[in-house]
């Protein structure tokens, strides 16, 4: 495979390390600590809860096998709206495009910046974030937290903007760091060392199980197993794609899920089910059985730190979309120029300054709630694109998918069960929100074909 990259692309520079960090920064983040409390108050029994962990873990795996072939077929900037550009033509990429970068994206940089600056950074300065600091007309009342997280989004949009080769630096150090303490954590947690420091755990209350309550608790570990894919959108600039982003895709999302299998398996040891049915933010309440305060401190100082790099990871691909886009004449157009440093300077900017107006708006979260089944969807979406290149050049990606046929068609079917659920369930309960950003996402895929067969 050439990797010399065209004239004005991006260098190649991301290496295996630095790849492999933004894989697990982007899926290490603040699920992991929420969804364990709402599972358990539906799945009293242990095991079947830890097999739902690990079945969608399997899942998620089989979405990134995909993504890995693609990613060696297609190492370019963009990711899903590349792959849904070569499968299925300029609109579906562009209406999943515009979809990534304007509310995934955005909405996602948005909502876990303010995470930190709500929860996480008051815990640990002790600072009245959540006060209000100042009153802006047409948007009302804007707290300090608003105020830091815009800043803190902009400040990871210039560190970006100053060159890939720092923004990757940065990010392998809060992503290695908090990996290395929590693995620590987990295991000290589980008895490995000093079993008689652990509190009596708390039995959870025998309740049924439903279909119901085990979809429910699916789409909980799903949700704190999301980030999985983020490195494919730089894959333009990761050097020797083919190897690379197999190896960070697998490698990256096998080790978060081994993480949580074990994160898990402590929650229960030290809180029991029923402890941690009731325990709001697990990994707190973990840290304070084991240590008290000081552990309470450590715990909350490792999730700022996964905030950022999940942040971090989040400017960092989002802002590939846009530059795609904008090469191929759907997006502004000065958003495909690169700065003296290589990276997308104008993309990175567009979409830091959406998330911050995001943020002092407070709109990121009805947001995100449109774009929740279109999240569904585009991964779905890409995962088909997989079969369709395959069927046109099985040869052609330098690297064959972990499992192909079944993993990739595990977690495609499972994602179709999933969108059926989730759109009866908006139906019926009349969440009108999701079924309109979905119809949002078609309307633009049926506007841009319309004006390419105008144009023609």
């Amino acid at each position: 495979m050439n990797q010399t990259a065209p004239r004005g692309a991006p260098a190649r520079v991301i290496g295996s390390w630095a790849a492999y960090s933004v894989v697990v920064g982007s899926m290490l983040g603040i699920g992991i600590f929420l969804a364990p409390p709402s599972m358990a108050q539906s799945i009293s029994n242990p095991l079947v809860f830890l097999g739902v962990w690990l079945a969608a873990g399997v899942i998620i795996l089989g979405g990134a096998a995909a993504y890995a072939e693609l990613g060696a077929r297609l190492p370019r900037a963009g990711g899903d709206y590349v792959f849904q550009r070569e499968a299925f033509g300029p609109s579906v990429a562009f209406a999943t495009g515009w979809a990534l970068f304007a509310g995934i994206f955005c909405g996602s940089i948005a909502a876990v910046a303010l995470a930190l600056c709500q929860y996480q950074l008051p815990a640990l300065t002790g600072l009245p974030l959540r006060d209000m600091a100042l009153t802006l007309p047409w948007v009302g009342a804007i707290t300090w937290a608003q105020l830091v997280a815009a800043g803190i989004v902009l400040g990871l949009t210039a560190l970006n903007a100053a060159g890939v080769r720092l923004s990757a630096v940065a990010q392998q150090i809060v992503t290695l760091l908090p990996l290395v303490v929590l693995v620590g954590l987990a295991l000290l947690a589980l008895g490995l060392w000093g079993a008689d420091r652990a509190p009596t755990p708390t039995p959870g209350t025998s309740m049924p199980l439903t279909l119901g309550s085990l979809t429910a608790a699916y789409l909980a570990a799903t949700f704190a197993y999301s980030g999985w894919n983020a490195v494919i959108y730089v894959a333009g600039e990761v050097r020797r794609p083919e190897r690379t982003l197999p190896v960070a895709l697998l490698g990256g999302t096998t080790s978060v899920v081994a993480l949580y299998l074990l994160l898990c398996g402590a929650m229960i040891a030290v809180l029991g089910m029923g402890g941690l049915a009731g325990a709001g933010e697990a990994g707190s309440a973990v840290a304070g059985a084991l240590g008290g305060a000081p552990a309470g401190f450590v715990m909350n100082l490792l999730i700022a730190l996964c905030l950022v790099a999940t942040v971090n990871s989040s400017v960092l691909g989002g802002s590939r979309v846009a530059y795609a886009m904008a090469g191929d004449g759907v997006f502004w157009r000065r958003a495909d120029r690169l700065g003296a440093r290589g990276t997308p300077v104008v993309a990175l900017w567009c979409q830091g300054l959406w998330s911050a107006a995001l943020i002092l708006t407070n709109q990121f979260e009805a947001l995100l709630l449109a774009v929740s089944l279109t999240m569904i969807v585009t991964g779905s979406l890409s995962v088909a694109a997989h079969f369709v290149l395959r069927h046109r050049d099985p040869a052609g990606a330098g690297f064959s998918a972990l499992g192909h046929p079944w993993l990739p068609g595990l977690y495609l079917a499972t994602n179709v069960v999933v969108l059926y659920a989730e759109v009866h369930k908006a139906v019926v309960g009349d969440e009108g929100a999701p079924l309109i950003g979905l119809l949002v996402v078609v309307a633009a895929f049926a506007a841009h074909w319309v004006w390419r067969r105008i144009r023609r």
